[in-house]
């Protein structure tokens, strides 16, 4: 196996590649490196090639750190056929030879893999056979919910717990409508209605807020059709938004905002959600990745709200394999130690 480095004119096979996957995510896409690039990262798109054949892939993000020092970073990568062990084994080896020849600088403290896949104890193993050894968190939320878009309208609505199932039916009799926008529809006055909210929310919720500039400029790279902005409204009044991410037959609702208010709020983030997930489901969305999900046993965690309004929806809870790292530098227990002083108790992640 050997790697290549992708160039702009691979563009489209790198695309086909991750689409086709049952492991794509929008973190290994070719627009959001783009979009990074644009704020203190530095993409590399590599392939994995064997007898001429593209057997993986993974979008590189190398970022500089004080004092001269770097990392590089997989979100939610490789791409590859993770069921496939003695793959993983030959991509692995070739991914660290690779990097340990090509760190670019000396200064490079390690290489962190979040690979895509639910946690098992024989990946996590021959990751450690590796060299790579398991970090004390992660950069994207450790969990997530998973809802099954392939039933049958009235099947999906069944498994709604019966609470989520009231609060919709409500809704809809309070006259709750929801518009969905591709990106080519968003106008500036949607943009900066959904980032007041979506700041609003992040301080309630202790997650780190991005720029308004990210959202701008996700718009301007994404594909026509790729970003889809949400508005639910009751009676003119605008009480929420969502960006959702799609890909192929998978949707990612990422970033999002919701008003307090004393009588809606207590139940129109149920009708929103529902209606958003019709309208994936009409689009040929298979599965809806609800993103970040907190511990449901710590009722002091700030995500934990969200949490159960989240598995009000039924799905599948999905915990992540955990954040991987491959030391290059004598500095990186240092590194890890101000980290671990540094990171608060309850950490909240986002992209």
């Amino acid at each position: 196996m050997e790697i290549v480095t992708f160039s702009e004119k691979d563009r489209n096979q790198y695309k086909d590649f991750l689409l086709e996957s049952e492991y794509k995510n929008f973190l290994q896409s070719w627009e959001w490196g783009e979009l990074k690039s644009r704020f203190n990262w530095q993409a590399q798109r590599i392939g994995f090639f064997k007898d001429n054949e593209l057997r993986g892939i993974a979008q590189v993000l190398k970022r500089k750190l004080p004092l001269g020092f770097d990392l590089l970073y997989i979100p939610r990568g490789p791409i590859a056929d993770w069921s496939d062990l003695d793959l993983i084994n030959n991509l692995l080896d070739c991914l660290k030879d690779f990097f340990s020849k090509n760190k670019v600088s000396s200064k490079t403290l390690f290489l962190r893999l979040e690979p895509p896949v639910e946690e098992n104890e024989k990946l996590a193993k021959i990751l450690k056979q590796k060299g790579f050894s398991q970090y004390f968190k992660t950069v994207q939320p450790p969990s997530t919910l998973l809802i099954d878009l392939t039933m049958p309208e009235e099947q999906l609505f069944r498994s709604f717990r019966r609470t989520a199932r009231n609060l919709i039916n409500r809704s809809q009799r309070e006259g709750m409508t929801v518009d969905a926008l591709t990106a080519n529809q968003v106008s500036q006055n949607d943009l900066k209605g959904f980032y007041n909210l979506y700041r609003l929310t992040g301080k309630r919720f202790s997650f780190p807020l991005r720029p308004f500039k990210q959202f701008a400029l996700m718009l301007k790279v994404a594909d026509l059709g790729m970003v889809r902005l949400y508005i639910a409204k009751i009676r003119g009044l605008i009480l929420a938004y969502g960006i959702v991410i799609i890909m192929n037959d998978k949707a990612f609702y990422i970033w999002g905002g919701t008003t307090r208010h004393d009588y809606y709020s207590k139940f129109f983030n149920y009708g929103y959600i529902w209606e958003m997930l019709k309208d994936l489901k009409k689009l040929g969305v298979n599965t809806f990745d609800f993103w970040g999900l907190g511990p449901e046993d710590d009722k002091n965690h700030p995500w934990y709200g969200f949490t159960l309004f989240k598995r009000a929806f039924g799905g599948k809870r999905f915990d992540y394999l955990g954040a991987f790292d491959l030391p290059f530098s004598k500095f990186y227990p240092l590194f890890k130690l101000i980290d671990k002083i540094a990171t608060p108790r309850y950490r909240a992640t986002t992209s």
